[in-house]
């Protein structure tokens, strides 16, 4: 399913922590890793020229640190090569996943600060926004104990309960697809999730809002089949209110592992005017989140 993955480190405690859950992503098909380090060109300008010095500083320390990882990934019996590239984190990463034909990026989810614990870093974020193949974004606690910061991640637990929230489009429905694949990697459990949008149904009349009730919940039990089929656990969600904000409460209601949905909702104008219920989640969630697109998107 994932068989190469992309693993891009700032090498921050974050990301380090991070860096221990890619073994285990090896029950969802990753034989191989590729390491990868950018150095800012906002950090070391021009290094061709009169930087050339701390350039080669910086990366020989990279290619240190990066050597650390790739013997620990290795000693899994994953296979692991390592990058360092120059410029802009969040253009390398999406050039990188392309050269490398990676299946998924996987990204912590917090850079080089802990100021905002639960907040997703720019870097990760607008790689999201630019990637052409999924992400899993890897959230992970923080621990301060003996005056440092610690992370850590249940890596084991992720796959096992999934939520997918839906909202019946095709970019729900590529998600979906991708759930259906989860159980090689350990995933017993689904939750399925349809939120009517208040922002959308409040002008609707109550009868209004009881067909459209009636009608996803009818979507949500032939999701329910297809996937009991498929020897999942299948439980399924109707709720009201703010799409991101449900999903958020439903994840932390039901414990689940990780939250996996499409990378755009049914209506991109509406999403525009209100905000992507999508970039909101991987902002505040505090679940690892799987962003899945559409081929050739």
């Amino acid at each position: 399913m994932f068989e190469k993955i992309l693993f891009p480190t700032d090498f921050s405690v974050y990301a380090n922590a991070v860096a221990t859950c890619v073994p285990s992503m090896q029950t969802a098909g990753v034989k191989e890793v590729v390491l990868l380090h950018v150095i800012r060109a906002s950090d070391v300008p021009l290094p061709e020229t009169y930087n050339l010095e701390s350039y080669k500083f910086i990366r020989w320390s990279a290619e240190e640190q990066l050597y650390l990882i790739k013997m620990a990934m290795e000693g899994y019996g994953l296979r692991v090569r390592a990058r360092i590239e120059y410029g802009s984190p969040v253009t390398e990463v999406v050039r990188v996943a392309r050269d490398e034909h990676a299946g998924m990026i996987i990204i912590g989810a917090q850079g080089t600060t802990l100021s905002q614990e639960l907040m997703i870093g720019s870097t990760a974020f607008e790689v999201v926004r630019r990637s052409p193949i999924p992400v899993l974004l890897v959230k992970a606690e923080v621990v301060k104990a003996e005056g440092h910061n610690r992370c850590r991640i249940a890596c084991a637990e992720m796959f096992q309960r999934v939520l997918h929230p839906t909202d019946f489009s095709v970019f729900a429905d590529e998600a979906c697809n991708m759930v259906k694949k989860l159980r090689i990697a350990g995933t017993r459990e689904v939750i399925l999730l349809h939120v009517q949008d208040e922002r959308v149904m409040k002008h609707r009349t109550q009868e209004q809002l009881s067909a459209f009730d009636r009608e996803d919940q009818s979507r949500l039990e032939m999701r329910c089949q297809e996937l009991s089929e498929l020897g999942f656990k299948v439980r399924w969600l109707l709720r009201h209110g703010n799409p991101a904000q449900q999903t958020m409460q439903v994840a932390d209601e039901q414990r689940v592992g990780l939250i996996v949905m499409g990378s755009q909702g049914r209506s991109a104008i509406q999403e525009l005017v209100t905000g992507s219920t999508m970039e909101n989640v991987i902002r505040l969630a505090k679940q690892p989140v799987l962003v899945i697109r559409l081929p050739n998107r």
